[in-house]
Protein backbone atom coordinates (compact mmCIF):
# COMPACT_ATOMS: atom_id res chain seq x y z
CA UNK A 1 0.00 0.00 0.00
CA UNK A 2 2.78 2.69 0.79
CA UNK A 3 4.84 1.78 -2.06
CA UNK A 4 1.41 2.55 -4.47
CA UNK A 5 1.18 5.90 -2.95
CA UNK A 6 4.39 6.88 -2.40
CA UNK A 7 4.37 5.79 -6.58
CA UNK A 8 1.20 7.96 -7.20
CA UNK A 9 2.86 10.74 -5.51
CA UNK A 10 5.96 10.88 -7.45
CA UNK A 11 3.84 10.60 -10.79
CA UNK A 12 1.51 13.70 -9.48
CA UNK A 13 4.90 15.41 -8.30
CA UNK A 14 6.27 14.97 -12.57
CA UNK A 15 3.32 15.52 -14.02
CA UNK A 16 2.97 18.63 -11.67
CA UNK A 17 6.51 20.40 -13.02
CA UNK A 18 5.20 21.29 -15.94
CA UNK A 19 2.86 23.37 -14.19
CA UNK A 20 5.73 25.47 -12.54
CA UNK A 21 9.36 24.95 -12.24
CA UNK A 22 12.11 24.82 -9.46
CA UNK A 23 15.57 24.12 -10.01
CA UNK A 24 17.66 23.56 -7.53
CA UNK A 25 21.61 24.49 -6.97
CA UNK A 26 23.30 23.10 -4.23
CA UNK A 27 27.13 23.24 -5.29
CA UNK A 28 28.40 21.94 -1.53
CA UNK A 29 26.05 18.92 -1.67
CA UNK A 30 24.07 20.04 1.37
CA UNK A 31 21.38 18.37 3.15
CA UNK A 32 18.29 18.94 1.69
CA UNK A 33 14.91 17.26 1.21
CA UNK A 34 14.33 17.78 -2.52
CA UNK A 35 10.92 16.38 -3.02
CA UNK A 36 9.69 18.40 -0.38
CA UNK A 37 11.47 21.21 -1.44
CA UNK A 38 9.61 20.71 -5.33
CA UNK A 39 6.42 19.84 -3.07
CA UNK A 40 6.46 23.02 -1.19
CA UNK A 41 7.05 25.04 -4.36
CA UNK A 42 4.07 23.57 -6.22
CA UNK A 43 1.66 23.91 -3.78
CA UNK A 44 2.47 27.49 -3.46
CA UNK A 45 2.23 28.25 -6.90
CA UNK A 46 -1.58 26.29 -6.25
CA UNK A 47 -2.46 28.76 -3.18
CA UNK A 48 -1.66 31.76 -4.68
CA UNK A 49 -3.57 31.11 -7.95
CA UNK A 50 -6.71 30.07 -5.08
CA UNK A 51 -5.78 33.26 -3.06
CA UNK A 52 -5.98 35.85 -6.18
CA UNK A 53 -8.49 34.36 -7.77
CA UNK A 54 -6.35 33.50 -10.73
CA UNK A 55 -6.30 29.47 -11.46
CA UNK A 56 -3.28 29.01 -14.09
CA UNK A 57 -2.26 32.22 -13.90
CA UNK A 58 1.55 30.08 -12.48
CA UNK A 59 0.80 27.15 -15.03
CA UNK A 60 4.16 26.72 -17.40
CA UNK A 61 5.38 30.49 -16.68
CA UNK A 62 6.32 30.37 -12.64
CA UNK A 63 10.33 29.81 -12.05
CA UNK A 64 12.34 30.13 -9.52
CA UNK A 65 15.87 29.45 -8.69
CA UNK A 66 16.86 27.80 -5.30
CA UNK A 67 20.80 28.17 -4.23
CA UNK A 68 21.92 26.47 -1.38
CA UNK A 69 25.43 27.57 0.41
CA UNK A 70 24.92 31.19 0.08
CA UNK A 71 26.04 33.35 2.86
CA UNK A 72 24.07 36.67 2.22
CA UNK A 73 20.64 35.05 2.18
CA UNK A 74 18.29 37.12 -0.34
CA UNK A 75 15.74 37.08 -3.41
CA UNK A 76 15.89 38.45 -6.68
CA UNK A 77 13.13 39.48 -9.01
CA UNK A 78 15.37 37.80 -12.33
CA UNK A 79 12.83 39.54 -15.17
CA UNK A 80 9.96 41.73 -15.47
CA UNK A 81 7.47 38.42 -15.01
CA UNK A 82 8.34 38.34 -11.48
CA UNK A 83 10.59 35.01 -11.91
CA UNK A 84 13.50 35.06 -9.62
CA UNK A 85 16.09 33.13 -7.13
CA UNK A 86 16.46 32.66 -3.51
CA UNK A 87 20.09 32.20 -1.65
CA UNK A 88 19.84 30.38 1.14
CA UNK A 89 23.10 29.11 3.36
CA UNK A 90 20.71 26.23 4.40
CA UNK A 91 17.65 25.07 3.74
CA UNK A 92 14.56 26.59 5.83
CA UNK A 93 11.16 25.91 5.00
CA UNK A 94 10.01 28.80 6.09
CA UNK A 95 12.12 30.95 4.52
CA UNK A 96 11.88 28.96 1.44
CA UNK A 97 7.82 29.06 1.22
CA UNK A 98 7.99 33.41 2.00
CA UNK A 99 10.51 34.00 -0.78
CA UNK A 100 8.42 31.49 -3.05
CA UNK A 101 5.11 33.43 -2.04
CA UNK A 102 6.35 36.67 -2.59
CA UNK A 103 8.09 35.49 -6.27
CA UNK A 104 4.44 34.19 -7.12
CA UNK A 105 2.69 37.39 -6.23
CA UNK A 106 5.32 39.19 -8.22
CA UNK A 107 4.74 36.92 -10.94
CA UNK A 108 0.83 37.75 -10.70
CA UNK A 109 1.36 41.31 -10.96
CA UNK A 110 2.29 40.54 -14.91
CA UNK A 111 3.71 43.64 -16.61
CA UNK A 112 0.45 44.39 -17.91
CA UNK A 113 -1.52 44.01 -14.69
CA UNK A 114 0.97 46.11 -13.00
CA UNK A 115 0.48 48.51 -15.93
CA UNK A 116 -3.05 48.09 -15.74
CA UNK A 117 -2.98 49.06 -11.88
CA UNK A 118 -1.02 51.86 -12.51
CA UNK A 119 -3.11 53.53 -14.62
CA UNK A 120 -6.42 53.14 -12.09
CA UNK A 121 -4.15 54.38 -9.23
CA UNK A 122 -3.38 57.72 -11.02
CA UNK A 123 -7.21 57.81 -12.40
CA UNK A 124 -8.62 57.60 -9.27
CA UNK A 125 -5.40 60.17 -7.32
CA UNK A 126 -6.67 62.46 -10.19
CA UNK A 127 -9.85 62.30 -9.09
CA UNK A 128 -9.68 63.05 -5.19
CA UNK A 129 -6.72 64.96 -4.83
CA UNK A 130 -6.74 68.51 -3.92
CA UNK A 131 -6.47 71.22 -6.85
CA UNK A 132 -3.73 74.00 -6.60
CA UNK A 133 -4.90 77.63 -6.55
CA UNK A 134 -2.39 78.04 -9.68
CA UNK A 135 -4.51 74.98 -11.73
CA UNK A 136 -7.67 76.52 -11.20
CA UNK A 137 -6.59 80.39 -11.95
CA UNK A 138 -5.60 78.37 -15.48
CA UNK A 139 -8.97 76.74 -16.05
CA UNK A 140 -11.04 78.80 -17.66
CA UNK A 141 -14.80 78.82 -15.37
CA UNK A 142 -17.69 76.90 -16.83
CA UNK A 143 -20.35 78.88 -17.87
CA UNK A 144 -23.34 77.14 -17.64
CA UNK A 145 -23.69 74.90 -14.30
CA UNK A 146 -25.07 71.18 -15.79
CA UNK A 147 -27.78 70.03 -13.34
CA UNK A 148 -27.07 72.02 -10.13
CA UNK A 149 -28.87 70.56 -7.67
CA UNK A 150 -31.32 73.04 -5.36
CA UNK A 151 -30.62 71.25 -2.16
CA UNK A 152 -28.12 71.57 0.32
CA UNK A 153 -26.19 68.25 -0.10
CA UNK A 154 -25.89 69.16 -3.61
CA UNK A 155 -24.63 72.40 -3.51
CA UNK A 156 -21.48 70.82 -1.31
CA UNK A 157 -20.64 68.09 -3.57
CA UNK A 158 -20.67 70.46 -6.93
CA UNK A 159 -17.60 72.73 -6.13
CA UNK A 160 -18.56 75.13 -8.95
CA UNK A 161 -21.57 76.19 -6.75
CA UNK A 162 -21.66 79.17 -4.31
CA UNK A 163 -23.61 79.93 -1.51
CA UNK A 164 -26.53 77.39 -1.46
CA UNK A 165 -29.42 77.11 0.48
CA UNK A 166 -28.13 75.05 3.64
CA UNK A 167 -30.56 76.19 6.59
CA UNK A 168 -31.61 73.22 8.90
CA UNK A 169 -34.67 71.43 7.62
CA UNK A 170 -36.86 71.07 11.01
CA UNK A 171 -35.93 70.81 14.69
CA UNK A 172 -34.30 67.65 15.60
CA UNK A 173 -35.67 66.30 18.88
CA UNK A 174 -33.23 65.11 21.28
CA UNK A 175 -33.54 62.74 23.97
Amino acid sequence: MWAWHRTTVLLLLASSLVRAQLVLENPRHLDVPEQQVQVLFLTTARVMETEFHSPGALENTFRMRLVLGEKSERFTIDDSYGNGSLYMERWNEGKFTVAAMRLAMQHLLAPERQQRMLEEIVRRTREIAPVKAAQLRKEPRPAVIPDAPDDCTGHIMSAAVRGGDCRPVGSVLRR
